[in-house]
């Protein structure tokens, strides 16, 4: 009798082990693998696109731009967000006021989008900074709190213009 319980014992233990104490922490384990294989890859992603910026970057020159007086500033982000699809990601949009500096007028648009992914802001700046005569004056760019795959990004352009 007393070798029954004392095996009984022993199982109990064995399973109760198993069953509380391996299984989760296994299960643990596998999610932490997978959240490093997700973050490797996220982190060869963001210097891939760093050095296609970089050399994006080396190929267009650096003097002062300027766009004509003509040159709808409004219309122009407009279409740019069409172009890229991201009207739904568009949050906030404020003119903010004009500045004269000597022949040139400078606007400014503040801009918020919302649920970007890296890849589309990486193209958006791109466009932006090779398009003659803009400037992004600010820049800011968070994680999104309930998708941290995305980013929140609040930016000023700027358009110099000939009066």
């Amino acid at each position: 009798m007393d070798k029954r319980i004392v095996v009984l014992l022993i199982l109990f233990v064995i399973i109760f082990e198993f069953q509380y104490i391996y299984m989760p922490n296994r299960k643990k384990l596998e999610n932490l693998n997978a959240l490093i294989l997700k973050k490797e890859k996220e982190y060869t992603e963001f210097l891939n696109l760093c050095e296609k910026y970089k050399k994006s970057e080396n190929e267009h020159s650096k003097g002062l731009k300027v766009v004509p007086g003509d040159f709808s500033f409004f219309s122009y982000l407009n279409d740019l967000i069409d172009n890229f699809n991201i009207r739904a990601n568009v949050g906030d949009l404020k003119i903010l006021p004009s500045e004269d500096i000597s022949q040139y007028l400078l606007e400014k648009i503040q801009i918020d989008l919302n649920l970007m992914s890296l890849e589309q802001t990486l193209s958006l700046i791109n466009k932006i900074e090779k398009t003659k005569g803009l400037y992004i004056t600010r820049f800011e760019m968070k994680r999104d709190k309930d998708k941290p795959y995305l980013l929140n990004i609040s930016t000023i352009i700027s358009c110099l213009k000939q009066k």
